[in-house]
């Protein structure tokens, strides 16, 4: 029995530093970017620069795990070493400088795909130019069980360490701030959970091809718990493919999610039991591996019909796009399994590695064709609504249908999120940027707002479920604020224009020594006011709304001033006076449901 005597750990600890050198290094300066984070205090570009510093050392890591079991496989040289370990370096240099000043949507997208193919690359880099397939199975059977051993580990001494945290508080009143655990979280993942999983990296990699064994508790839960679930999905998702033929419903979306989750499943079994695949003793093994990818494709079709009546219907975004790309990567990995006569499970890695690269670069990368996709869907609305002259954006001063109305404040949206202003300036006059006060305090939804108004129209966005449309009423009510406000018996004065775009957001704003907090929720008909960080009071936003609706209806109205404000008085005696000058919700007919799309105003306090 083995003695784990805090020298052995310290052995082993040593052992793996000195196998993985610069992924540890790595690993402890992206926890130290991360620990810089949570007590950050300075303005919005340090902290982006903090939060890029996170992605570029998390790559490194990989991307230096990658490199050194490549190295130690085929006994490189250590010069050579060096010398990748220089353009590494390189590589996260030029990948730090090339991430944008304020950060995107899409370059997260494009971290996340990098990561995946960093991944994918340490699972293959052994064997990139060897048929090894046992040595191959081995190898990544010892990364998998070592990294389900390294999460159990994690979450067993954070949860313990948090026990003993909150015995201490308790017992010897000592108060332990919140960002203590969120700190130690962070050390335990990055650290910690780092170092132990390198720290069980098969360290002869090239005798790992005669190795025969196979874990019984891998096996037992591939065969008895991960096979049955795959055959559950697996008839669901047939039975739903049958109830589209016979009633001619087209498939809903989220039928595209759960033929992706299901595969992945069914693949992770798949390799999970390759090994055992010709052992006479496991039939159902056999059965399994011989006829899952037979079994796939009636469901690859469901999901390019999914896919594709969204596309046609709404064209092209990156969810999408990578939808796409699933559904071509199953069926070319279906029929290379079912043909080849020489089947490598390399093939699964290898092809999903090029797959996530090839959708985040190059022309015909996922960020590019979504934005002329939904560029051409923008301009195609505009030119229909005759919005467009000459190709530049006319105010109009008239009503367009409301589903239009709709679409195009979903495209500008999400234009704005994720490709940015400069996406849809080519079809304005004006400046966006200097038009819309952008900056990185200013979120998508403002900058929506203001876009929509250089067109004439208010900002709409649709939350009611497409199949209850009929039943949806809009409802937009607006006044006119004189130009000068009486603020004799305030103190302060500022605008609060909310657009409920994203799910939620939170206004500050500084009143000389103090701060006021103004939180909202996509849909919601309250706004959560707290002052100097104290326990938040509610506006209520319902009882204006019902008033409005009972005296006008729905529809569009101009309604008195005094009839667009909401006041509350704290138990400070802070008073709080919102103005508004316009505000759209929608709401299901004869019903109670009320959902707020966006506000503009100023809101005034008075502080005694």
């Amino acid at each position: 029995m083995k003695s784990y005597s805090i020298h052995h750990i310290y052995v082993v600890a040593a052992n793996a530093f000195k196998r993985f050198p610069m992924a540890l290094i790595c690993a402890v300066l992206a926890t130290a970017a991360a620990l810089y984070l949570v007590d950050f205090n300075g303005d919005e570009v340090d902290k982006t620069a903090a939060a890029e510093l996170v992605l570029t050392f998390s790559l490194g890591m990989i991307a230096y795990i990658g490199l050194a079991v490549f190295a130690q496989r085929y006994t490189m040289r250590q010069s050579t070493v060096v010398y990748f370990h220089i353009i590494v370096a390189g590589l996260m240099v030029y990948y730090y400088y090339s991430l944008p000043d304020v950060f995107t949507i899409k370059a997260m997208a494009r971290f996340v795909l990098l990561l995946l193919a960093a991944h994918l690359g340490v699972s293959f880099a052994p064997f990139m130019v060897t048929t090894e397939v046992n040595g191959f199975w081995q190898f990544n059977k010892s990364l998998f069980i070592r990294f389900l051993t390294g999460v159990l580990y994690s979450s067993v001494l954070f949860c313990g360490l948090s026990v003993a945290l909150l015995a201490i508080d308790n017992l010897f009143s000592v108060e332990i701030v919140p960002d203590v655990y969120v700190r130690m979280c962070l050390i335990i993942i990055g650290v910690f959970n780092t170092w132990f999983f390198l720290s069980g990296m098969p360290p002869r990699i090239l005798s790992l091809e005669s190795v025969t064994e196979y874990p019984k508790g891998l096996r037992v839960f591939t065969q008895y718990v991960l096979m049955p679930l795959v055959v559950i999905y697996l008839l669901i998702l047939y039975v739903y493919g049958a109830k589209i033929i016979f009633t001619m419903v087209w498939p809903r979306g989220i039928v595209s999610y759960l033929i992706v989750g299901f595969s992945a499943l069914g693949i992770l079994a798949f390799l999970l039991v390759w090994p055992l695949r010709e052992d006479a003793h496991y039939g159902w093994i056999h059965t399994y591996t011989k006829r899952f990818f037979i079994a796939i494709f009636p469901l690859i079709i469901l999901l390019s019909m999914a896919i594709g009546r969204r596309v046609i219907e709404y064209g092209v975004t990156e969810n999408r796009y990578f939808l796409i790309i699933l559904s071509l990567w199953l069926l070319m990995v279906a029929v290379y399994f079912l043909v080849s006569h020489r089947k490598h499970i390399k093939f699964i890695p290898l092809s999903l590695f090029f797959a996530a690269l090839l959708s985040g670069y190059g022309p015909w990368n996922a960020f590019s064709v979504s934005e002329d996709s939904q560029h051409h869907r923008l301009v195609d609305l505009l030119s229909k609504n005759k919005i467009l002259k000459e190709g530049k954006v006319l105010k109009i001063e008239r009503s367009i249908p409301v589903d239009d109305q709709v679409e195009i404040s979903s495209i500008v949206s999400y234009m704005i999120d994720v490709h940015g202003l400069t996406s849809i300036q080519d079809l304005f006059s004006v400046n966006l940027i200097a038009t819309t006060n952008n900056s990185s305090n200013t979120s998508g939804s403002f900058k929506a707002g203001r876009v929509m108004d250089l067109m004439g129209l208010d900002y709409k966005t649709q939350y009611i479920d497409p199949t209850r449309q009929k039943d949806v009423e809009y409802l937009n009510y607006s006044s006119t604020i004189s130009v000068v406000t009486n603020v004799s018996d305030f103190d302060y004065l500022f605008p609060v224009d909310i657009y409920m775009s994203s799910s939620s957001s939170v206004i500050n704003r500084s009143l000389d020594s103090s701060e006021v907090d103004i939180a909202y929720h996509k849909g919601d008909y309250y706004l959560k006011v707290s002052f100097n960080h104290g326990a938040p009071d509610t506006i209520s936003l319902r009882p204006l709304i019902n008033s409005l609706i009972k005296k006008y209806g729905h529809d569009d109205y101009s309604v008195n001033e005094n009839e667009l404000t909401v006041d509350l008085i704290n138990n400070k005696n802070i008073h709080f006076h919102y103005l508004i000058k316009g505000i759209a919700a929608t709401r299901i007919k004869d019903s109670d449901e009320l959902m707020i799309s966006s506000m503009n105003g100023v809101m005034l306090v008075d502080i005694p």
